[in-house]
């Protein structure tokens, strides 16, 4: 009995000792020779002040808040850090912020900012090194999913600040229900930011156009000066008995443009009876679209001035997005790139 006691009292005290976070954040920091005459602090939209260097010291109060970064530049540093309600320390020369609590948000933001730069040498060197493209491939993708695996564990660990969500929105290769599941896991406060309530409509558009769900149908206005003539439907191309392949591209991506030489050999390829091919415009002028069009050899299938619309719908963040639909609509696959495009549409038309 005594024994547990001693254990009770051992825990009350060091509850006791352990500081609450306060609602406000004590930025402190100290310049060595040079210093200059004011610092300058900024987070999100709610604060932007600066605070005047007084022999070589400065300090302020800023406001608690997890829910995005705190940026302090201080003469040719810009330090970013978390304002989680304890002191926090600035190192200007080494570039530093350190909380006075040692495992609260601020202090595993700079746990994960180390992981993150110890990583990326490690990617760089890595990559560096190997020559053989089959080597590099491998290399990478146990490298990608050690990274995953890393971001996944970092967004539960940090569920009530804005690290979880900035790790989530590192992950490269999750699927949407499980991109759902970590989002979801946040605390009330941080899915309530903007930030995450995109992804969390990006990731259930997402969830509801994965692979084998039907398509979902949308309506373009291609020429708002006449909407009578110019009006299409998604279902006017896709769910009508042939495979199509579908590329959400802009003018202005490069990305999408060096992907088009592949979709324009697909098309040459396999364009007949059982396939056809689809070009949707997105978040473009429409008269740039027009211009780009010809320019790159798209030659199949366009509609253009889509803007957001299946971007949307289908929870595309990043073009060129390819998907690949079945005759009667059925999504096969999603984010075709370069080769994986033709061996899709191979495998399909069973060749």
């Amino acid at each position: 009995m005594k024994h547990l006691m001693y254990l009770a009292a051992a825990a009350m005290l060091l509850a006791a000792c352990t500081p609450k976070p306060g609602k406000t954040t004590k930025v402190v920091g100290q310049f060595g020779e040079d210093a200059p005459a004011v610092v300058e602090i900024a987070m999100g939209r709610t604060l932007d002040t600066t605070v005047v260097v007084t022999d070589g010291r400065f300090e302020a109060e800023i406001p608690r808040d997890l829910t995005t970064m705190a940026m302090i530049q201080a003469g040719d540093s810009q330090i970013s850090f978390l304002s989680d309600g304890s002191t926090i320390t600035i190192d200007p020369v080494a570039g530093t912020a350190v909380s006075s609590v040692k495992k609260g948000p601020q202090a595993r933001y700079a746990a994960y900012s180390e992981w993150m730069e110890t990583f990326i040498a490690e990617y760089r060197s890595k990559m560096a090194e190997i020559g053989d493209d089959e080597e590099a491939e491998e290399e990478y993708n146990q490298l990608m999913e050690r990274f995953d695996a890393y971001q996944k564990e970092a967004a539960k660990a940090n569920a009530d600040n804005f690290v979880g969500l900035m790790a989530i929105s590192q992950i490269m290769d999750g699927d949407p229900e499980e991109m759902l599941a970590l989002l979801n896991g946040l605390s009330d406060e941080m899915k309530a930011t903007p930030q995450a309530v995109q992804m969390l409509a990006s990731f259930e558009s997402r969830s509801k156009t994965a692979e084998g769900c039907p398509f979902v149908d949308f309506t373009v206005v291609q020429d708002p000066e006449h909407p009578e003539t110019s009006t299409v439907k998604f279902s006017d191309y896709v769910g009508n008995g042939k495979y199509v392949l579908v590329d959400f591209w802009a003018s202005w991506c490069g990305p999408c443009r060096e992907e088009m030489p592949n979709l324009a050999n697909v098309y040459e390829t396999y364009c007949g009876e059982n396939f056809n091919m689809l070009s949707i415009a997105v978040s473009d002028r429409l008269e740039d679209t027009l211009e780009a069009a010809p320019e790159l050899g798209i030659v199949w299938n366009q509609i253009v001035n889509a803007q957001d619309i299946p971007t949307t719908l289908y929870g595309i963040d990043a073009i060129p997005h390819i998907i690949l639909f079945g005759p009667d609509g059925t999504i096969l696959k999603r984010d075709l790139r370069g080769e994986k495009i033709g061996e899709a549409v191979r495998e399909a038309l069973g060749l």
